[in-house]
């Protein structure tokens, strides 16, 4: 029965995407002539492309590979096969839910599903989450070092949301690291949840959380104590995730090169940087994929680069279909071959 509901909701959250996608192409056609971005998408160069889906999947292959060098250290037990595909159905969770860890809930079930404890589940995403949180700060900071000049020009005004983005990033990465290493911050933690508790709608909800902050904030620390004990665990996961990220976010030269865009090296490596910093400075934005505003930051970014505004919306949605929305056909995949397997819940 509860298996029904949750993906009941599942399907609830899909439709949700699809209305949001369509809201989006709306609000698209009525900002540009939309007939002009059909006729240039129809231009497109077809090997160009699959060649950008090609190292989108070789991206989304790498970022798993990386979350299972993490989930081996901490259990050795579960299949690789089956813990490679838990960890696949990251892209899928994160994208129908509308925050950017949307993912980690249903990885634990699924840990549970197969027999890993219930602090093992919770270090594998915590500690994956850590990870990734670093390999994206590190790479933002890079590329807005390196090309600083160009995207406030380009942005404007709109800069500060970008700057804003960075910052939470930045701000949740220091926020895990007190977590993990100041001792009286579960104090802080079930103080906060307290006093939240005093307002009247919220108080169920803080009493569940002040029951379970104690555990949680005892299996984060123990995670990440285990992370930095295994030097070749950290190094080997985070470099993994750097070069994940980076392959990902090459997508974006060949699909400029579909759409008979010439290109320096200068702008291609400018074109990787930006959509990093579009995919990954949204993620405070509360909608699946953080729709909306990862799409309005990278047009913005890239707007000034080409002769018509045509060449950067095309860009932008053909980016955005091989960086989220492959990857959720990718998550999705998994899922449905994660509900093949015939395996016994045990609840500890």
């Amino acid at each position: 029965m509860q298996e029904q509901q949750s993906n009941k909701k599942i399907w609830l959250n899909i439709v949700m995407v699809v209305v949001i996608i369509l809201a989006g192409l709306t609000i698209i056609g009525s900002l540009h002539d939309f007939e002009l971005v059909l006729e240039k998408l129809k231009t497109m160069k077809l090997p160009y492309y699959l060649g950008a889906l090609g190292l989108s999947l070789v991206g989304l292959v790498l970022i798993t590979l990386s979350n299972l060098i993490v989930q081996r250290a901490i259990n050795k037990d579960l299949p690789m096969k089956t813990g490679f595909f838990i960890q696949s159905v990251e892209p899928f969770f994160n994208g129908i839910t509308p925050f950017s860890s949307g993912a980690q809930p249903f990885q634990v079930y699924f840990y549970r599903k197969h027999h890993l404890k219930p602090e093992q589940a919770t270090s594998i995403v915590l500690v994956v989450s850590i990870l990734y949180q670093i390999a994206c700060v590190a790479l933002s900071l890079v590329g807005l070092i390196l090309f600083f000049n160009q995207i406030t020009s380009s942005l404007g005004l709109s800069f500060i949301f970008l700057m804003i983005g960075i910052f939470i990033n930045a701000f949740v990465l220091v926020l895990l690291f007190l977590m993990a290493y100041v001792k009286g911050f579960k104090n802080l933690i079930y103080k906060l949840l307290m006093l939240l508790s005093k307002i009247k709608f919220l108080k169920k909800k803080m009493e569940q959380l002040m029951e379970k902050s104690d555990k949680f904030v005892h299996n984060f620390q123990k995670g990440v104590k285990f992370l930095f004990t295994k030097k070749r665990v950290f190094i080997g996961s985070l470099s993994t995730k750097f070069a994940a990220l980076f392959i990902t976010y090459l997508t974006t030269i060949l699909i400029a090169k579909a759409l008979g865009a010439t290109l320096t090296t200068s702008e291609n490596f400018y074109l990787v940087f930006t959509s990093l910093l579009a995919a990954t400075s949204m993620f405070f934005v509360p909608l699946p994929g953080a729709s909306g505003g990862t799409e309005a930051i990278f047009a913005g970014m890239i707007g000034a680069m080409f002769e018509s505004p045509e060449i950067a919306i095309s860009l932008m949605i053909l980016w955005r279909v091989a960086t989220y929305y492959f990857g959720m056909l990718y998550g999705f995949v998994s899922y449905l071959i994660l509900q093949k397997m015939k395996v016994k819940e045990v609840w500890i």
